[in-house]
């Protein structure tokens, strides 16, 4: 155990506060928190909405119901399987006069393959009816690149019959059990060599915004290396289907990684099992430094590093079965504040050839302390010597390309990964790239969003049910989205990621709109994207505050 000192890090500006030049700054009269919000004590107005998954989806499914549906027998060579009691329409023309008014003349799966598989369901349906009301073809104006890792159904179905053969996985526990794990084994040669990675700018897996047409948008931007979202290892093995669409990949994704998460070697290696098997991945990451305290009560994220036996396991079980698939851990310095387990758990890690990461993430902050600093990178400095020789990458408040090589000059590590630093800014990317700060226009920063919805219909669907999945997901984008300070009206650069801004108006109406905080804003832009919100429509921000 190791207790260091919190690096003091000199600024002159005042603490937390954004410099935004005088003139945009408007007065605290003109900016007033919503009616619900007043009314409660201050206390409760901050912190987490703890139930807003579930009224979300509650809302979801009301839409749903009340939504009128075209039968896919009706467009597909398939019969109707619930025959006298589906309640989808069979009729075109019936179902054309109920279904709401089309979004625009411009449908992003018709323009991107030529045809448009949601045929009449598609919200934007009107692009593609030629004159006749039958439904059109062209041909588009680049091949069209198709999602992979999207053949997960006969996975699922083997799993839930019990015949998925996991005759790899039981060898190794086995061999972990009889403490016979590695008596014969031999390095593999793997198929991407991690230490040849340094320099690379990589997108950190983000739960839930880390979706595909998000690490779409970062690749656009000169992205190099990509993690899916957290998979559990759990939900891999009860064949949910949600947990299978982390695991999708777009040919842009020329690095790309899968996260799992999990307590207990059985699992983890089941379902690094079948992700190698069945899935083209490059890497897969084990995750350590997850906070949230129900996959912590399981066993899994920070919670994995305190109990040793149970990491041996799961880190040799995982090895094992993963073969020529380089494996990836990710941690934090621990659980408390202050104290610094990272060099510890990376020394345990160490001690055997057969559960020694090829790479190894560090994130400098502490399970305990969430965001509410910033991430100590001093902590750096004892945790390389301890990596020595596995190749260390560190995540943690990069906002700027000042602050990415500010932070490869000053401290030891082969390359940095970047997390919600691409979330406010995805254009980071570029300004690494081009060592030059963007300042970005507010139309520049509106067709990004266009073309994060063209993507988002193009994963999900552009049916009702696809069009309000993107739109949960535009949203979500926006709650990060509003944190960007347009560079132009900032007094000094460049912007702090821990930094709020006062009250401020943009240098048009776009841009003071992309910088609102109230999530009813948020909503606007999205109607102007994807059209009205349907009735009983809810979205309810990650925290209190909005965006922070």
């Amino acid at each position: 155990m190791t207790e260091i000192a919190e690096e003091v890090i000199p600024d002159s500006r005042d603490a937390n506060v954004a410099p935004i030049k005088e003139e945009f700054i408007l007065p605290k009269e003109e900016y007033e928190l919503p009616a619900e919000v007043q009314a409660l004590p201050k206390r409760e107005r901050r912190g987490m909405n703890k139930s807003r998954r579930k009224d979300m989806k509650h809302a979801e499914t009301r839409i749903r119901a009340a939504a009128v549906r075209l039968c896919p027998s009706v467009i597909q060579p398939v019969a109707c399987k619930f025959g006298e009691k589906c309640n989808c329409e069979h009729d075109i023309s019936a179902f054309l006069e109920k279904k709401p008014a089309d979004i625009s003349s411009e449908c992003p799966l018709y323009d991107a393959r030529g045809t448009c598989p949601f045929s009449y369901a598609c919200r934007f349906g009107s692009a593609h009816i030629d004159e006749s009301g039958k439904q059109a073809e062209k041909t588009p104006e680049k091949p069209y690149e198709a999602t992979t890792n999207c053949h997960s159904m006969k996975i699922q179905v083997a799993l839930r019959k019990h015949e998925y053969d996991f005759g790899k996985t039981e060898k190794a526990l086995e061999a972990i059990k009889n403490e016979t794990i590695g008596a014969m084994w031999q390095e593999p040669k793997l198929k991407l060599d991690m230490k040849k990675l340094d320099g690379k700018k990589y997108l950190a897996p983000l739960t839930t915004v880390g979706n595909l047409p998000f690490r779409r948008i970062c690749v656009d931007y000169g992205a190099d290396i990509t993690c899916g979202e957290m998979a559990l290892a759990t939900s891999i093995l009860s064949g949910a289907a949600s947990e299978y669409s982390l695991l999708k990949r777009h040919p842009s994704e020329k690095i790309f990684g899968v996260q799992l998460a999990g307590g207990f070697a059985d699992t983890m290696a089941k379902a690094a099992q079948i992700v190698v098997e069945n899935f083209d991945v490059d890497f897969v990451d084990i995750n350590m430094g997850c906070p949230i305290d129900v996959v912590n009560q399981k066993g899994g994220g920070c919670s994995l590093a305190t109990r040793p036996n149970k990491l041996h396991e799961v880190l040799a079980a995982t090895k094992s079965v993963l073969g020529d698939v380089p494996m990836t851990v990710k941690i934090r310095t621990g659980l408390k504040e202050g104290i610094l387990k990272a060099p510890e758990t990376i020394e345990f890690m160490k001690k055997n050839p057969y559960h020694l990461p090829d790479l190894i993430t560090f994130h400098p902050r502490s399970k305990e302390q969430r965001y509410t600093k910033l991430a100590n990178w001093h902590y750096t400095h004892p945790v390389f010597e301890a990596a020595k020789p596995v190749p260390l990458w560190v995540c943690g408040d990069v906002l700027s390309w000042e602050d990415y090589y500010e932070r490869l000059e000053n401290y030891p590590c082969n390359g940095i990964m970047i997390g919600r630093g691409a979330l406010i800014k995805p254009w980071i990317f570029t300004e690494i790239d081009e060592r030059r700060t963007w300042d970005i226009t507010a139309t520049e920063r509106f067709d990004l969003l266009k073309k994060f919805v063209s993507y988002g219909l193009d994963h999900w669907g552009s049916d009702d049910a696809g069009v309000e999945r993107t739109r949960r997901f535009l949203l979500e984008f926006l709650s990060f989205q509003c944190r960007y300070i347009p560079v132009g009206i900032l007094e000094r650069l460049p912007q702090r990621i821990n930094d709020r801004p006062p009250r401020y108006q943009g240098r048009n109406e776009l841009e003071t709109l992309l910088s609102s905080q109230k999530a009813d804003d948020w909503i606007e832009i999205s109607t102007r994207l994807l059209g009205p919100t349907p009735e009983g429509f809810t979205f309810i921000p990650k925290h209190k505050a909005s965006s922070y």
